[in-house]
């Protein structure tokens, strides 16, 4: 799964009048898919109050189904339910990027090492095609999604969903955070883990994962420390 396979459906697709008991469990799930993306995206950004009476209105569902969707996206860290403000989209600080860079290291390392002897000819082709896609899209948004389906292709070769939902849940929680940025990544590192997994380079790619995983952590730390930034001029 990665950010491609979220739901692209506007608000009006959520209306629940005259839903079917058989369509409920879809219809929720549309629901989560959905306020994912919004997260995400960066269009609730991180510390922002969601308000349940908006979202309700927004994506035509009663309290309840809104409240469950809200709760299994604090399952994944995405959100949080506070005493006096409600809910809340997660806001990360320096330590948890950190701790978050640290699992990722271990993990992604993990799924690499299962994957390669698993990646096939036709894996390796399709790989390829998102690595064009990678160098040569100038927009940031889909440079980064192709980037994600890049790993999520890679780590799900290994064959482990648990492992590979672990990552994933990872990611999405650093995600907000690299939207903020609105950044270009350089594809010269991305270009080279390709290579190392031609040639079935482990050790090579590795080294490359590792780098990029550092990289992102030192982005998403600058990203938290510019959302706190904003937030002190806009209460001093």
């Amino acid at each position: 799964m990665d950010l491609d396979d979220l739901a692209h459906e506007e608000a009006e697709r959520f209306a629940v009048g005259g839903v079917s008991e058989g369509r409920v469990s879809t219809v929720h799930q549309q629901l989560i898919d959905s306020l994912r993306r919004s997260i995400l995206s960066g269009e609730f950004v991180p510390g922002r109050r969601l308000r349940q009476v908006e979202l309700a209105e927004r994506f035509g569902v009663s309290p309840v189904p809104l409240r469950e969707a809200l709760r299994a996206l604090e399952q994944e860290g995405l959100v949080v339910s506070t005493p006096r403000r409600g809910w809340i989209v997660t806001k990360l600080t320096e330590e948890d990027i950190q701790e978050i860079y640290e699992l990722r290291e271990l993990l992604e390392q993990q799924a690499l090492r299962d994957a390669m002897p698993m990646l096939t000819d036709e894996d390796l082709a399709e790989l390829e095609r998102l690595t064009e896609q990678i160098v040569s899209t100038g927009a940031p948004e889909k440079h980064l999604v192709a980037r994600e389906r890049f790993y999520a292709m890679l780590y799900g070769a290994s064959g482990k969903q648990r492992l590979a939902s672990l990552i994933l849940n990872l990611h999405n929680q650093l995600a907000p955070y690299l939207r903020l940025q609105r950044a270009r990544h350089s594809a010269d590192a991305h270009v080279h883990l390709m290579e190392a997994l031609v040639r079935r380079d482990v050790q090579a790619a590795a080294a490359i994962i590792s780098e990029h995983l550092a990289d992102i952590c030192a982005r998403c730390i600058e990203a938290v420390q510019a959302l706190d930034g904003r937030t002190r001029e806009r209460t001093g």
